[in-house]
């Protein structure tokens, strides 16, 4: 708990605290980040919340949503950096500050990383949640969690164990989910505005992806194109958690969902039921993640992505054998 001291320290004397975490921001990415926030602004500090790309809008019911991308002039001379559940800064595009303006740069994330640009990292693989993190700093910085604290950390929890489902679901989780719903978590309130808010546009591109599904040595396959994209009038945040309904059927094993980027290449989403680490596929395309869930963008065609992912997987089968 050495790291949780030192980060306690840094922010008892600092007065302004900029926030970030990674693009595509997902469940875990933003409540992290506002639940850390408000726990700061009770200290009395200044805070700067950055998202890159566009924040998702279904996440609008976390207090504080409103405060993201706002004074972000004034935030580039924050005292404090830290970044939220990405291993690295490169998952936050379209930052352009110095980095080296900041007196110190904090890490906290439960990623596979081997990044040296920060002063101090809270780092915990394989770690339910970066939320279940940011609880546990909290804790450390002896400050009260409230009902909006508890939302936001609750909410972090719920979309990265996948409503406490996927292996990442361990005790811990259950622990702290325990203690953020006595804290005032509303459990039903979040998985209704997280699961079951979806818009018409993110429906009918959940039902081309399931169309399109191939399935073909328990790998499953699926894409959207920019023509669907102009079709729907959609954008990337209505493609969100499609993956992880393509992942429901019995006989696949892996799934593999790419998204049409507007400049050329794919976007691609990784995710594994077995003992293939999906993490090391991505990260042959320069990307990242989990075991069992990663991502990674390209300018490969989505035939070479296919036919690259394919590779991998039985290579790596053929190393467990």
């Amino acid at each position: 708990m050495e790291s949780l001291k030192e980060i306690k320290n840094i922010i008892s004397n600092s007065n302004s605290i900029f926030l970030t975490t990674h693009i595509n921001a997902d469940g875990d990415g933003m409540g992290s980040m506002l639940g850390l926030g408000m726990s700061l602004e009770h200290l009395g500090k200044k805070v700067f919340y950055f998202v890159p790309g566009e924040a998702p809008i279904h996440f609008a019911f976390l207090k504080n949503f409103k405060s993201i991308n706002k004074n972000l002039d004034e935030g580039k001379f924050a005292e404090i950096f830290i970044l939220i559940d990405a291993p690295n800064i490169d998952r936050v595009e379209g930052f352009t500050f110095d980095l080296s303006a900041f007196k110190k740069i904090i890490r906290i994330d439960h990623h596979l990383s081997n990044e040296n640009f920060s002063h101090v990292k809270y780092v915990k693989v394989g770690y339910p949640s970066t939320s279940c993190l940011v609880f546990e700093l909290i804790k450390e910085l002896d400050l009260p969690i409230d009902k909006d604290i508890a939302d936001a950390l609750y909410t972090g929890l719920l979309t990265d164990t996948g409503s406490f489902r996927f292996n990442n679901t361990s005790e811990v989780a259950f622990d702290i989910a325990r203690k953020l719903v006595l804290s005032g978590a509303r459990p039903y309130y979040i998985s209704r505005m997280v699961y079951e808010m979806e818009t018409l546009t993110h429906l009918k591109l959940l039902g081309l992806a399931l169309l399109r599904l191939e399935i073909v040595d328990k790998i499953g396959f699926s894409y959207i194109t920019q023509e669907d994209f102009k079709s729907y009038n959609a954008n990337e945040n209505d493609t969100e958690g499609i993956v992880d309904y393509l992942r429901k059927e019995k006989d696949i094993e892996v799934v593999l969902f790419v998204r049409e980027l507007q400049d050329g290449g794919y976007k691609g989403s990784l995710r594994s039921k077995n003992h293939i680490d999906v993490r090391k596929i991505a990260e042959i395309f320069g990307g990242g993640g989990h075991k069992e869930a990663a991502g990674f963008k390209t300018t490969l065609s989505k035939e070479e992505i296919l036919n690259i992912v394919r590779k991998a997987i039985k290579d790596e089968e053929k190393n467990c054998s």
